[in-house]
């Protein structure tokens, strides 16, 4: 694990087209053909140090198998987008990411970790519910959550019901 460079961002845009994948086995096509975030915008998230990877151990692995992105919203650290290449599913990797996140925002004394993700999706709102992440209601999303919830819906995200969700920490 360790903080992506500049260098790194061909790699994580392939690595999230290849994420991506699974999405389209289970009715969500649409999520799988999305395209990955812009180059700027992971410039700019690399340049603020707020992209970590993981890289392949050889043997055939691609040279990334996992990536992190991670901004603030409502005065917690935010998961912008965290995915593991399909053929490294089940490893942890993660949820070994999700720690990472979990220990940055204590270490910054944030209050928490906040996302926003599909509710069914066995290793979206699932896992997040087995790593501590409690569904927010409506009600309790803050300004940045809710602008956040607005743009998905307008950008079509929501094929599936989605949720936000946040982990004291």
């Amino acid at each position: 694990m360790r903080t992506a460079t500049a260098a790194d961002i061909p790699a994580v845009r392939d690595l999230e087209r290849r994420a991506g994948e699974p999405f389209r086995a289970i009715g969500l096509p649409t999520i799988a053909d999305d395209e990955p975030p812009a180059v700027a915008d992971l410039v700019a998230a690399v340049d603020r140090g707020r992209i970590t990877v993981i890289d392949g151990t050889g043997a055939g692995e691609p040279d990334l198998v996992a990536w992190l992105w991670l901004s603030e919203a409502d005065g917690d650290l935010l998961i912008e987008q965290v995915s593991v290449d399909p053929s490294c599913r089940g490893r942890r990797l993660g949820t070994g990411l999700i720690g990472h996140a979990v220990d940055l925002a204590r270490a910054a004394g944030r209050p928490g970790v906040g996302l926003t993700t599909f509710r069914t999706v066995p290793w979206n709102a699932p896992l997040y519910r087995r790593l501590g992440f409690s569904e927010l209601t409506d009600d309790e999303l803050g300004p940045d959550l809710r602008r956040i919830r607005d743009a998905e819906r307008a950008a079509g995200l929501d094929v599936a019901p989605r949720v936000a969700m946040r982990r004291t920490v």
